[in-house]
């Protein structure tokens, strides 16, 4: 496996009534625009946790996302190296009006897992928040502060984005 330098965390920006797996994650990120999706040559999520906890693969370890791909970067003082993203589905309020953390319990635990197994495995990792990185900076995913919630978790400082 490829060396991991960033573990992005968001959600899938959607209802918290809506319950989906990653067939509906795939077919939106790499259908065509005429067909409703993003027109993506591949996802945009690596990871998916459903509402139950249940982890799903999009995109298998050995293809971790070259950051510069995905608009991260940010003038002279860049964010380059590699990532993977991992999203919990949901993340806005029932009309989609709002960000909202709908994190399920099941979704957290899975999440912690994800982030302690990805540290361990890669001990100089940097987690950040998908609004935390300075060209998504207007964006509200994934609804809730993930520095704060790692430093609860008592998650190192230097594995925390600081942008």
């Amino acid at each position: 496996m490829q060396k991991v330098d960033y573990l992005i965390i968001q959600s899938t920006n959607t209802s918290e009534a809506k319950d989906f797996d990653k067939e509906v994650i795939i077919k939106q990120h790499t259908s065509s625009i005429r067909d409703g999706g993003f027109n993506w040559n591949r996802p945009g999520i690596d990871y998916l946790i459903l509402q139950d906890g249940t982890l799903q693969t999009i995109i298998d370890e050995e293809n971790p996302t070259t950051i510069d791909l995905w608009g991260i970067s940010h003038g002279k003082n860049a964010v380059t190296g590699q990532a993977k993203h991992i999203a919990y589905v949901g993340g806005r309020t029932l009309k989609e009006a709002w960000d909202k953390d709908t994190r399920t319990d099941e979704q957290k635990q899975a999440l912690e897992a994800i982030v302690k197994f990805y540290i361990l495995r890669f001990p100089d990792i940097v987690i950040a928040g998908f609004n935390e990185i300075p060209a998504k900076a207007d964006e509200d995913n994934p609804g809730f502060e993930v520095a704060e919630w790692l430093r609860e978790l008592e998650i190192p400082e230097h594995n925390i984005f600081k942008g």
